[in-house]
């Protein structure tokens, strides 16, 4: 994550501000904040948006239980009323997601 935020930091071109040694400058701040977004806790819609997929990916939607989903907003919706159906695809994705973060800062 440092080396990807240096390398972004180093990418952009800030001769709109002076640089004053020992001065925090927009460098440092694009760093900073590149590091704290890689850091950050998924947010819920974040969170919603893969459950949604693998509830999506995980059944031939064209008429289980009679029900044709049209997209995956509508097969998340009816997925919504059977108990436990959304909060377990919701458990898999935060799983997921922190699978991902893993990976990524090793």
């Amino acid at each position: 994550m440092l080396d990807e935020a240096q390398a972004y930091e180093n990418s952009r071109d800030y001769d709109c501000c002076q640089i004053i040694e020992g001065a925090y400058t927009v460098g440092d701040a694009v760093y900073e904040a590149y590091c704290d977004g890689r850091e950050a806790l998924p947010t819920n819609a974040e969170i919603e948006a893969v459950a949604k997929r693998l509830c999506w990916n995980s059944y031939e939607w064209d008429g289980i239980d009679s029900y044709a989903a049209k997209d995956e907003d509508d097969a998340w919706d009816y997925a919504g009323e059977i108990p436990g159906f959304q909060e377990e695809y919701i458990r898999q994705a935060k799983e997921m997601l922190e699978i991902a973060r893993k990976a990524v800062s090793e």
